[in-house]
């Protein structure tokens, strides 16, 4: 992005003296008072520059910024000379649509914005000519990025833990979803799963855990007969090749596309789908770049973070699809759910956010998990992903919680998790010598003779895609007698036979009737087959990838750091004190009393810069608002407001109390039999809206203020 602080001094004469004569000379009248014919405006210009010019002028202006105009003038710099939409956006939830356009207006009457013609909108820039003033207010973007420091917490260590999604969890969810079968027919949840994952991680929301990761393809269906929710072994293997942070930014912004597809669209989209793994992939960059302007000590409020991410979509980082039309790309709302469901950010205090710290997790030498009991583990934070993955391949998570020392999570070894471990293809040693490894060869022996056991019973009864049954010489006689002979269509070998049934699960039914309790499965019976996989996917692209997060740096200026010592530019004291010399001036003046109302205004609008300014001062007196049973004034502002078509906004009373509220261009004034009806249409952030036509009697408004139009126009 281009980084331009001012434009250049005659761009801004180029500006004021393409304005209309009329509002050119009424300009310079405010300022310069009564001006002589014939009229310079060339002349007239070289007088204003001199008059802005002067030390005292500029001690004033500089003494009139308030933290108001500061955050103003820091979001212009900030932005790169922004159109009007530009600034609504960002500065919303600070400041309404009138709000913000009556402050911009009263910047533009003090010389200190103003606006220049440009292909599109016009665009918003500062006065060349008040450099020295208006820089330090530039230099100081904390108004715009607030923020406070974590205060110390005094609470003992570990007392303030809580569950928090990391590298253990998805591996224990991966776990979880082997043992557990978790979907019904429509492809939803079984309520019974949603209850035990409710139990296994209290507090987590892993139910919106799972729909992320299912979002990104580490989970998919089955076909045919295995219609169940599998783990997608060659994805989560891909996903652990990234850093702990990303793993948890990838799970983010799945849960975030899945509210987008899924919640509003309500389009059951495939995961492999080529445009949701992009736009997934888009998300997660964009909470990567969002999350590297986070301070870890620091806590910080929505607008903040809608600000922040308002910079990278200016940066040109491109919103999922279905994000258009909104005035931030990205639902906010949204984002902040996501992110704290995935432990990125937790909140602080009500309404102020910190990113939650996590350990980044390398596979840190030493112990990564202690047995408890012979046959169950608990697993420590330094466990690496690829490690948890592996264990969740053969084991079964037990317990999860935040206790005084941290977060627990312990899993089991069963007889079924190991077996699915072997037909998975490891065997007894590989566990073993994992389990070894992580745990500093503190395993019990037990575990060793049991698994040795459970390896060398897998081996004796053994089901084979086709279907092929295979029996140990001790086994053979299941073939020969009972409801297993009958299945057998062919002796292949001694001990292999091929079975008349179509599907495996009915070959598992039998055998276990005739009380084999392990049976091999290698090859199918834990995942689908992966040509089925292979081609769900064959039109995925990057599917089986993740890519590295990653994203240039961010411009210095960006980066709320501690504020700059503008707080010595809050002259309040000293903007009181100018505005009171000005009042007294003001009252020895023999003036009419609308002179001496307009003069009054211009003072507390802080228009008035010089005594020289109340001298012979040349002026149209504007009444912008009229209240309650003013109704002859609220006409007034009525008619006026349809002349110039400028906006108008409107109170009137609801049934239930209080007052409705609206913005909008009032297209007419009609006669509604003995009263009078203004007929408006609604405008939202500065466009028109799609909400219905207001039709308004004057004698119901208790409030009809004209908007005072920018003397550049729109």
């Amino acid at each position: 992005m281009k980084r331009v602080r001012f434009r250049s001094l005659d761009d801004w004469k180029s500006a004021l003296l393409m304005l209309p004569d009329d509002s050119y000379f009424e300009l310079m009248r405010s300022v310069l008072g009564n001006i002589k014919t014939p009229f310079n405006k060339q002349r007239l210009m070289d007088d204003l520059v001199g008059f802005l010019s002067r030390e005292a002028i500029l001690n004033t202006i500089a003494a009139y910024i308030d933290k108001t105009d500061h955050t103003i003038i820091a979001g212009v710099a900030l932005l790169e000379e922004p159109t009007l939409e530009e600034l609504l956006r960002f500065f919303a939830g600070e400041f309404s649509y009138p709000e913000l356009h009556k402050l911009l207006v009263n910047l533009e009457e003090r010389f200190i914005l103003y606006r220049f013609p440009q292909h599109g909108p016009r665009r918003f820039a500062l006065n060349p000519l008040l450099e020295p003033v208006l820089s330090p207010f530039m230099a100081d973007t904390s108004p715009l990025f607030p923020w406070k420091e974590q205060e110390t917490s005094s609470l003992a260590p570990g007392s303030g833990a809580r569950l928090a999604v990391d590298d253990r969890v998805i591996a224990a969810l991966v776990g979880f979803v082997l043992e557990e079968d978790c979907l019904r027919g429509d492809g939803g949840i079984r309520k019974k799963a949603l209850d035990a994952l409710g139990l296994l991680f209290p507090g987590l929301n892993a139910d919106k855990l799972l729909d992320a990761c299912r979002t990104l393809g580490l989970f998919q269906r089955g076909e045919g007969q295995s219609e169940r929710l599998y783990p997608h072994e060659a994805r989560l293997w891909a996903f652990q090749e990234l850093s702990s942070r990303e793993r948890l930014e990838y799970c983010a912004a799945g849960f975030y596309c899945f509210l987008w597809f899924y919640s509003k669209k309500a389009v059951q989209v495939s995961t492999s789908s080529q445009n949701l793994q992009a736009q997934i992939r888009t998300c997660a960059g964009f909470i990567h770049r969002l999350l590297d302007f986070l301070e870890p000590s620091r806590h910080y409020p929505q607008i903040s973070l809608w600000r922040f991410g308002d910079l990278l979509i200016r940066e040109g980082l491109e919103p999922i699809q279905g994000s258009t039309g909104d005035m931030h790309p990205y639902r906010l709302d949204w984002m902040v759910e996501a992110l704290e469901l995935s432990g990125l950010l937790e909140p602080s205090t009500p309404g102020w956010w910190r990113l939650a710290g996590h350990p980044q997790n390398h596979g840190t030498p030493g112990p990564a998990l202690a047995m408890d009991t012979d046959f169950s583990c608990v697993l420590y934070p330094e466990l690496s992903f690829a490690d948890a993955l592996s264990l969740a391949f053969f084991t079964v998570p037990r317990e999860s919680g935040a206790t005084m020392a941290g977060v627990v999570l312990r899993v089991e070894l069963t007889m079924q998790s190991v077996i699915r471990g072997f037909d998975r293809g490891m065997d007894a040693k590989a566990m073993l010598d994992l389990l070894n490894r992580v745990s500093g060869n503190r395993i019990h022996q037990n575990l060793r003779w049991t698994l040795e056991d459970w390896e060398q019973r897998y081996a004796e009864v053994s089901l084979h895609q086709g279907v092929v049954l295979s029996l140990g010489e001790e086994r053979r006689y299941l073939a020969e007698a009972g409801p297993l002979a009958s299945l057998v269509a062919r002796t292949l070998a001694p001990g292999v036979y091929l079975l008349s049934v179509p599907v495996r699960t009915e070959a598992v039914k039998v055998l276990q009737k005739v009380g084999v309790d392990i049976i091999a499965q290698r090859g199918f019976a834990v995942f689908p087959k992966e040509d089925a996989v292979e081609e769900r996917t064959k039109d995925a692209g990057e599917g089986y990838r993740y890519p590295v997060l990653s994203g240039g740096p961010l411009h210095a200026a960006w980066i709320p750091g501690v504020p700059a010592q503008v707080s010595e530019y809050y002259r309040e004291a000293a903007s009181r004190a100018i505005q009171a010399g000005f009042h007294r001036a003001l009252r020895d003046k023999s003036l009419v009393a609308v002179e001496q109302e307009e003069l009054h205004a211009r003072i507390e609008r802080r228009l008035i810069i010089s005594e020289t300014q109340l001298a012979g001062a040349a002026m149209r007196h504007e009444n912008l608002e009229a209240r309650g049973l003013d109704y002859v004034g609220k006409a007034r502002i009525a008619t006026q407001a349809i002349a110039t078509q400028s906006l108008v906004e409107v109170l009137w009373p609801c049934p239930t109390g209080g007052n409705h509220h609206a913005v909008g261009i009032p297209d007419a004034l009609e006669k509604w039999g003995s009263e009078r009806v203004l007929i408006i249409t609604p405008v939202s952030l500065g466009e028109t809206t799609d909400k219905e036509i207001l039709r308004l009697p004057l004698g119901k408004i208790s409030l009809l203020r004209r908007i005072k139009p920018s003397i550049f126009g729109s």
